[in-house]
């Protein structure tokens, strides 16, 4: 049986007439669901439905939904009903972790789907951020990254050929910073991390399965192992409905900013 999900009415809404209805159902929905008084798959009420618990007209309602869609919150489906989606993977900013310990940590298994590597010539930029003469070798491997079976991310990684001899004899499909690792030494430990969002361009959009121009977060990444050494490179791209970076910031460091 469904649980009973409590909603706020109209008078709630004339309290704060500044912010339009639609807005207040999100961010009560949303608490809704961060709170687990909603929970993982259950099923919401109908449109017609929620428009009476909260007083306004099924197309606030509809605008609402839209958003918690968009943000990866919900699902909808023609004749399914709209269903609460699985959590955001939480990107904790203040370690390094590869994809796979990521995900798992999350209890989803991960996953990958080589779509190219090759061993080329460093353009400029990346042997700039790898610290090596422009022209050096390097491997770059792409990949889409799973999680339960879903295209969650885009990977471009960059790997320094002298640093990592070998590198594509080896299975690519798992996880890159553990062969790191295991196989030579060199496995990441500090990273410096760059953030933008960007918008899914039609090949990514394929590769994701999602609307092309849907928002993805662009994480520019420079990987160091125990020597100091810069032994990854990546550009990866995130699905911004499936994923949220936190970073846990002092006081100290602020006042020092």
């Amino acid at each position: 049986m469904r649980r009973r999900v409590r909603f706020i009415g109209l008078d709630q809404f004339r309290k704060r007439p500044e912010r339009p209805a639609w807005v207040l159902i999100e961010e009560h929905l949303t608490e809704q669901i961060e709170s687990s008084a909603i929970g993982l798959g259950e099923r919401l009420p109908p449109e017609r439905e929620l428009a009476e618990s909260f007083g306004v007209s099924r197309m606030t309602v509809r605008q609402a939904l839209a958003s918690l869609e968009a943000r990866g919150l919900l699902e909808r489906g023609v004749g399914r009903g709209t269903f609460v989606r699985r959590a955001k993977i939480e990107h904790d900013l203040m370690r390094v972790a590869g994809f796979s310990e990521v995900v798992e940590r999350q209890g989803l298994a991960p996953g990958a789907r080589v779509l190219s590597v090759d061993e080329r010539l460093a353009p400029a930029a990346v042997a700039r951020a790898l610290v090596l003469e422009e022209g050096a070798l390097v491997v770059r491997v792409e990949r889409v990254r799973l999680g339960g079976g879903v295209p969650l991310a885009l990977e471009d990684s960059w790997i320094p050929t002298d640093r990592f001899p070998g590198f594509t004899s080896h299975d690519l499909s798992g996880s890159l910073y553990a062969l790191m690792r295991d196989e030579y030494g060199l496995e990441p430990v500090r990273a410096v991390e760059r953030l933008e969002p960007v918008a899914a361009r039609r090949h990514e959009a394929r590769a994701l399965e999602i609307a092309e121009r849907a928002p993805l977060m662009l994480v520019e990444r420079a990987a160091s192992a125990a020597d100091g050494s810069v032994v990854e490179f990546a550009r990866d791209r995130w699905r911004g409905d499936r994923a949220r970076f936190t970073i846990q910031v002092s006081a100290r460091a602020l006042t020092e900013a």
